[in-house]
């Protein structure tokens, strides 16, 4: 067994932000030692054939047509496939609307299949084949610009599917799940000028062991990991939809010290803000 859980990183694999694969037919047996955390959302379009595998310790059987998606940071490992055919896309969170986000993050509980019928089927069918397409010229003129605007189309179908499966601001009424979403949304509102754990505990009028223990327990990171997610994430959007300077952005960010939100940015997001910036408006 391996010490840690690895995290797979979208940029490791993609200077698009995304990405899109088709596959047919695949016949696969996987262990536990293929088990991992993402940095990004994933989204499955299995078209036909069987499919389980293991999401946060819950076993999911697939069957035929459906969609699923992943969380960043839930652990989830392959364990069989028969004759599995559909779709996969990764992709940044920075590209994933922030109602949609809503969705998934914090009015889904728990993120099982969906079974979709002809009618539905067909739609989903038709979105990603027109986004597989597109992104495999994505170094074309205007590619990338459409192919990220097709995502979207295709993850707010995602999100609609699965609101209509459950009331909608209806969570599990557990104490930790009320924790969790208190602090996202404290997060959120806050994370501009509050960078500290403590300072969220204390808001919250809990220890800050237990906020980890809760934050960590749900999500598989602790406090400060979701502190500087929502960071670099503003960061991102900043770099690829302002001219704001890094130096800029940092101030706006909360920083009075831009060369520590420099090296904050490089350390999480596994590349600089200038190299992020010419990758994503390449």
């Amino acid at each position: 067994m391996k010490d840690i859980i690895p995290v797979h990183k979208l940029y490791e694999r993609s200077s698009a932000g995304m990405e899109v694969i088709y596959f047919d037919n695949v016949q696969e047996r996987a262990s536990i030692l293929s088990a991992h955390r993402d940095d990004h959302y994933i989204f499955l379009y299995q078209e036909k054939g069987e499919s389980n595998f293991m999401l946060d310790f819950k076993s999911l059987l697939v069957n035929d047509r459906a969609i699923l998606y992943v969380l960043p940071g839930q652990v989830h490992h392959s364990i069989n496939s028969k004759n599995v055919s559909g779709w996969f896309l990764a992709i940044d969170t920075l590209l994933v609307n922030e109602e949609y986000r809503t969705v998934f993050e914090q009015y889904i509980i728990s993120n099982g299949p969906i079974s979709l019928d002809d009618a539905k089927a067909e739609k989903f069918k038709q979105c990603l084949k027109l986004l597989h397409e597109r992104f495999l010229l994505i170094e074309e003129p205007l590619s990338r610009a459409i192919a990220h605007s097709l995502a979207q189309s295709y993850i707010g179908m995602v999100a609609e599917a699965y609101l209509s499966q459950t009331q909608f601001g209806q969570k599990q009424n557990t104490r930790p799940v009320q924790i969790n979403s208190q602090f996202r949304s404290l997060l959120l509102a806050n994370f501009k000028k509050i960078k500290g754990p403590s300072e969220y505990a204390e808001k919250l009028n809990i220890s800050l062991t237990y906020l980890n223990e809760v934050v960590k327990g749900l999500t598989g990171f602790p406090v400060s990991y979701w502190i500087h997610n929502e960071i670099v994430l503003e960061a991102k959007r900043l770099l690829y939809y302002t001219d704001l300077t890094v130096k800029e952005i940092s101030f706006e960010l909360g920083f009075s010290d831009h060369t520590y939100f420099s090296r904050l940015f490089t350390k999480f997001a596994g590349t600089s803000a200038g190299a992020f910036r010419a990758i994503y408006r390449k």
